[in-house]
């Protein structure tokens, strides 16, 4: 085993889920040559050659494309290393890198709110609608992929919902300002936004931790600019997510979360959310078996070497469609 390949597992073992460890195992990447990352991805897709109905299945998920396309404005590996080290770069880098490097593809990083005009690797897509040109790929993983070991079961939490978030004022309609407005002050609500500065103080409250907020038996999560960050690691959690109907997806994909099996919907103008916790309150078994379905949901994420595999699996589908001029 190589020195680099030690290290970057010794940085696995000592900081799980830390962005400590995120940053010094993508930096330390970088420094790896393009070879070791395809034999990496040979190795793996020739371990995995059969591949099972359920990789398959989130595979053509993932990726919708059927038919042979052609891209204008199109990058390849050498133009996209000059690219600005996001996390977006530093998850998506080391999997393009097991791939010949002139082959062309396209990529729209950030909270992406609309479907791209050609084929392109994004973080977030709309749900509904013709989404084929959103090919979904495991980014901002550090941010947006956290999951939790509650040490509490469902009974043992208080009996009130917390939410803690950003505000995002520069987007037509934001939610979660009018859901502070309707709620804030009243009792089982222990809400407030994070926002720094003199952005409606009124309703500021203080940041709570994650294991803070597992203390409740309610978590809300609200979508801001695209998905909802907490969104994973409530569903990870021994508390009852509540949310909106979802609109955006991610490499979990949302939507394939059914309300009432996964997660309480509430409507869009909160009108139903108080009459919902009562319920919940006199029914636990029910909230209980609802945790249960999402924690079962969410483990199909947590195997590392699957994640992997889909990873190139999704480029491999895209590369092979994609033709070159």
């Amino acid at each position: 085993m190589g020195f680099m390949t030690q290290l970057l597992r010794a940085i696995d073992r000592r900081h799980k889920n830390d962005r400590v460890s995120y940053y010094a195992r993508a930096y330390s990447q970088l420094l790896l040559p393009d070879q070791f990352f395809r034999h990496k991805a040979e190795r793996l897709l020739a371990k995995h050659a059969d591949t099972s109905a359920d990789i398959q299945n989130r595979l053509a998920y993932y990726c919708k494309l059927a038919t042979p396309f052609q891209l204008s404005g199109a990058t390849c590996l050498t133009e996209f290393r000059a690219q600005p080290k996001s996390t977006y770069f530093l998850d998506f880098y080391p999997f393009i890198r097991a791939f010949p490097p002139d082959r062309q593809f396209r990529t729209l990083f950030g909270d992406v709110m609309i479907i791209p005009d050609q084929p392109s690797f994004v973080k977030s897509r709309p749900i509904n609608g013709a989404n084929e040109n959103s090919v979904l790929m495991k980014l901002d993983a550090v941010r947006h992929f956290t999951f939790v070991d509650d040490p509490l079961h469902f009974r043992q939490k208080q009996s009130a919902l917390v939410w803690r978030g950003r505000l995002h004022l520069d987007i037509a309609k934001e939610r979660r300002l009018d859901f502070l407005r309707e709620f804030s002050g009243k009792p089982r609500f222990d809400i407030g936004h994070i926002n720094r500065g003199d952005v409606f103080p009124e309703f500021r409250q203080g940041r709570l931790s994650i294991p803070d907020q597992l203390n409740f038996k309610y978590i809300l999560s609200l979508e801001g600019v695209d998905v909802a960050t907490n969104l994973k690691w409530i569903m990870s959690s021994n508390s009852l997510c509540f949310s909106q109907k979802l609109k955006f997806e991610t490499w979990y994909m949302e939507g394939l979360l059914q309300p009432g099996v996964h997660y309480v919907e509430i409507a869009d103008d909160f009108s139903d959310f108080e009459e919902k916790i009562d319920y919940y309150e006199h029914h636990p078994e029910e909230a209980e078996q609802i945790i249960a379905n999402a924690n079962a949901y969410t483990r199909q994420f947590l195997n590392s070497e699957r994640e992997a595999l889909l990873s190139y699996l999704v480029i491999q589908r895209y590369l092979s469609l994609c033709l070159t001029r």
